[in-house]
């Protein structure tokens, strides 16, 4: 009996195994109930499948068994979903399509890769209706509106607040703008006033010199995608410290397209055209004019953008194998404009004028090597753009008296002259900055196991030069009584030159539902053509960067999936010293040894013994910053959700510091003069002087400054609700950075004893220092009503808190040193020396105390709508509600009032 019951299960085993399986029909339809081919469909273990044309595809699975079916395709948004066998089943899924309701974003999206960055679309530019590049920084993670400022120098700020100081400007420079796959290189940027106190600091602040890229000057209208990298990119970007911001303008067939936008700054005028000049050639033209004021009411003081783009797209073989051929010419001119107006009682002669403009021609070319090769892709990127700037200057001269003015451009003894009391000066800066790159990069993707790579090689090479006259004055008719620099060709500036490789590979790896992406590169840099006495000429500069990424397994909460992914990313990242840091101009210090000024013209003789200091930094290098962050990414049914923390530590940032020198000179004793005794001047031999010392001061770019970040960023984004059609996306940002100098600081008092200058400088710790932390919120709600094509949105944005306080600053130097140069301790005895205790600086409480600002809101409302098929119409209005929270100073309660100023604006699009 044993026996036959043993028999029947042998005999019968093989038919319940196979009783266990069940059929799973699995359609994969769109919303519409179309059949999608081509879909891909995993459930859960089983071997990856594709729908068929009638979108079925068939699956063996396991009865009573708990399976998660995942189903992407190209066109459509994928679908994550849970399912229980209990019999044979046909199962239909539906898939959203990319264009359906819930993709019209009209804020920025946070990519979920493995490096933190936001992405902007064409829609959401559309309906942010910027007038520039720096109104689009209000969608980033922290970022907040603000009222255009056009007539200055914007600058890029990434994880920082708008309060950082002006003289820190190291982070700006390192954000690297690439536009169409192409560098915009600033490094033979060297635009400088020769007078930048007119119209109180005017010229300073157009400037854009150090600064990078100057937002203002990147019109927005024919951008169709942007990404703001703020985490740790690949290896083969480079020259930067902060971030990247990619910027993919349009080509392809369209209408012809025309906007126009006017808001109480300026006006804006847009037109654009995409041809089909065959299938596979496409070509777009492009032309963009802003005009702006600096006050609507202001038309002394105002500011141009003229830009013009025609660029193509070929798409052909080449020995059987498919090229992409993109070729772009871009025009572009930027043009501050400011001079007196009549009726403040100023004389209408002063005027400055800055124009710049830029030619470029740029060639990428893509092609696809194949499979069967180890590298799969080459890519070979070349650009070239030349610049024509120049800063024009009229100025009114009225002196006080009689002054005098040498002409010497060499070191030492010479004979100067007196101007006349009241003229006009005329003065400029041309330069004409030449930028060359070339970008060669290999991509390939292998699988190796279970292991998929993605790795990439290739070489960046970047020139830069300026072939400018520089910055030209006449010497008898100069800008100032005191100047301390002389003409000079900025055609004599060796070029800046970089050469740079990078590897870096992304390796894939799953097991089951567990996802592990890892990226490791590494790129190598040196700066060429610098003279063997730069230390920086000996240096070669390695940048490590890692980004690691863990695709944690789905968990189901009710029918729906959570996903949840683990980001974790390092870098070292360097920024080059531009041109105008290797080598600035040299300073001309004039001391006057005998002036004597008689009222007969003949007998007016100055002579001046004249110092020619140079100011290029020997050891100047790269500015050093290492990245680190942390993100968490979650994401159920369509409620997206990320947190990200991050830490930089830059210690070596570029600034300019004071350094000091002893110089000596004659002072003869005007009173032995003798007008008889004259032959083009006084017989010096027959006057008597005395040998003067006095310290020589200027500056140099030194690496002496800290920018030390450290900060959250968050976001949320809701699915559009059905019925109200409506998203709500909450982002934000906390900010804590702290600004300070890394090498000491040299200082002396302005007081005078006995008349004569003060003998001592003193050496200080630190000079002053900032610490800066706030938390800023943006809350976003929009409305898209697809039958009307209307999309209404709200945003209430502000600050959590404001913090600001400065470093605590040093009273007493650590050291000092008198006209010999000799290097002293600061010692108790010193505070109470007659002169050595005034090198205590005055530092009161007030100093270092905290100004806490409480919290803000404002109410910004925007307006999209699509009239008729070829008119779209828009409107906003920013600020229209704000409050400030009343803050406590030092025990004292201060209200803040009138701080929200309403910004209207509006805006007409036309596809013919």
């Amino acid at each position: 009996m044993l026996r036959f019951f043993s028999f029947l299960i042998l005999i019968l085993f093989p038919v319940v195994v196979v009783a266990q399986k069940i059929e799973l029909k699995i359609i994969v339809t769109d919303n519409k109930n179309k059949s999608l081919e081509n879909a891909t469909v995993k459930v859960s273990e089983n071997k990856q499948q594709s729908t068929n044309p009638n979108g079925e595809t068939n699956f063996l699975v396991e009865k009573d068994h708990s399976y998660s079916i995942v189903v992407k395709h190209p066109s459509y948004q994928e679908r994550v979903l849970k399912f229980h066998a209990k019999q044979h089943q046909t199962l239909t899924i539906k898939l959203l399509s990319e264009n359906n309701i819930q993709e019209v974003i009209v804020t920025a999206k946070e990519g979920k890769g493995l490096t933190s960055k936001s992405v902007i679309t064409t829609k959401a530019m559309e309906h942010l209706q910027p007038s520039s590049f720096a109104d689009i920084m209000e969608l980033v993670p922290g970022g907040l509106a603000k009222t255009p400022s056009l007539t200055s120098s914007n600058r890029v700020l990434l994880r920082e607040n708008d309060s950082a100081p002006s003289s820190y400007n190291t982070s700006a420079l390192g954000t690297q703008f690439i536009i169409d796959n192409n560098i915009w290189n600033t490094n033979a940027d060297m635009q400088l006033s020769l007078n930048d106190s007119q119209f109180l600091d005017g010229p300073k602040y157009k400037a854009s010199a150090g600064i990078g890229v100057d937002m203002r000057t990147i019109s927005t209208n024919d951008i169709e995608r942007v990404e703001i990298i703020r985490g740790i990119p690949s290896a083969s970007y480079g020259d930067l410290t902060t971030g990247v911001i990619k910027i993919d303008r349009k080509i392809g067939k369209t209408p012809l397209q025309a906007r126009f936008k006017a808001d109480g700054f300026s006006k804006q005028y847009y037109i654009s055209k995409g041809f089909a000049l065959k299938q596979n050639w496409q070509m777009t033209a492009s032309m963009d004019l802003l005009d702006a004021k600096v006050d609507p009411t202001d038309s002394y003081e105002n500011y141009q953008r003229l830009t013009g783009s025609v660029r193509s797209r070929l798409k052909t073989m080449l020995w059987n194998k498919h090229l992409e051929w993109r070729s772009n010419i871009d025009f572009s001119s930027n043009i501050d404009k400011e001079k007196n107006d009549p009726d403040t009682g100023y004389a209408p002669v002063d005027v400055y004028k800055n124009s710049n403009n830029r030619l470029s021609l740029t060639n990428n070319f893509v092609y696809i090597l194949g499979k069967e090769n180890f590298f799969n892709k080459l890519t070979f990127n070349t650009a070239i753009r030349q610049g024509f700037d120049k800063i024009e200057q009229t100025k009114l001269v009225q002196q006080s008296g009689p002054r005098s003015v040498s002409i010497a451009t060499i070191q030492g003894e010479n004979v100067g002259f007196f101007p006349q009391i009241k003229y006009i000066s005329d003065f400029y800066t041309d330069g004409k900055p030449l930028d060359l790159s070339a970008l060669l990069q290999l991509n390939g993707v292998k699988k190796s196991g279970l292991l998929l790579h993605q790795y990439e090689l290739g070489l960046d090479w970047r020139f830069s030069k300026n072939f400018g006259k520089g910055q030209q004055y006449n010497p008898l008719t100069p800008p100032t009584a005191t100047m301390s620099v002389r003409p000079r060709a900025y055609d004599d500036i060796p070029a800046w030159q970089v050469m740079a490789a990078f590897v870096g590979d992304q390796m894939s790896y799953q097991i089951d539902d567990h996802k592990l992406n890892l990226y490791a590169g590494l790129r190598a840099s040196k700066l060429l053509g610098v003279d063997e006495s730069y230390s920086i000429s000996k240096q070669l500069f390695f940048e490590p960067r890692l980004n690691f990424q863990y695709g944690l397994p789905k968990i189901f909460i009710g029918n729906h999936a959570l996903k949840a992914d683990l980001t974790l990313g390092y870098g070292q990242f360097y920024k080059q010293p531009t041109l105008l840091m290797l080598y600035p101009n040299s300073k001309y210090l004039d001391y006057t040894q005998l002036n004597y000024y008689h009222n007969d013209e003949r007998f007016r003789y100055v002579n001046f013994m004249t110092y020619v200091q140079s100011l290029e930094n020997k050891n100047i290098t790269a500015a050093k910053n290492t990245k680190y962050e942390a993100r968490i990414d979650l994401s159920y049914k369509n409620h997206e959700f990320f947190v990200t923390y991050f830490q930089e530590e830059m210690a070596n940032g570029f600034r300019n510091t004071l350094q000091t020198t002893t110089h000596t000179y004659k002072k003869y004793d005007a009173s032995f003069v003798d007008i008889n005794d004259w032959n083009n001047g006084p017989n010096l031999a027959n006057i008597p002087y005395q040998m003067i010392s006095e310290f020589g001061s200027y500056t140099l770019t030194e690496n002496g400054s800290a920018t030390l970040k450290k900060g959250i960023e968050f976001g949320y984004t809701s699915p559009r609700f059905d019925g109200i059609n409506t998203r709500f996306t909450l982002t934000g940002a906390y900010f804590h950075t702290e600004y300070r100098n890394t090498i000491p600081v040299h200082q002396k008092p302005s007081t005078s004893i006995g008349g004569s200058n003060f003998p001592y400088y003193g050496i200080y710790k630190n000079d002053d220092g900032f610490v800066n932390s706030n938390l800023n919120y943006n809350f976003f709600v929009d409305t898209y009503l697809e039958n009307l094509d209307l999309t209404i949105s709200a945003s209430f944005q502000g600050s959590i808190f404001d913090h600001r306080k400065r470093d605590h600053r040093m009273a007493e130097p650590t050291s000092y040193y008198g006209i010999d140069g000799v290097i002293h301790q600061f010692t108790d005895n010193d505070k109470t020396d007659i002169y050595k205790q005034w090198l205590i600086r005055d530092v009161s409480k007030t100093d270092n105390l905290e100004t806490k600002y409480t919290y803000t809101l404002n109410a910004n409302f925007k307006v999209t709508k699509k009239i008729y098929k070829a008119l779209r119409t828009s409107m906003f209005v920013n600020k229209l509600f704000g409050y400030a929270q009343p803050y406590y100073m030092n025990g004292i309660k201060i209200d803040r009032k009138n701080l929200s100023t309403p910004y209207f604006g509006m805006e007409l699009n036309y596809n013919f």
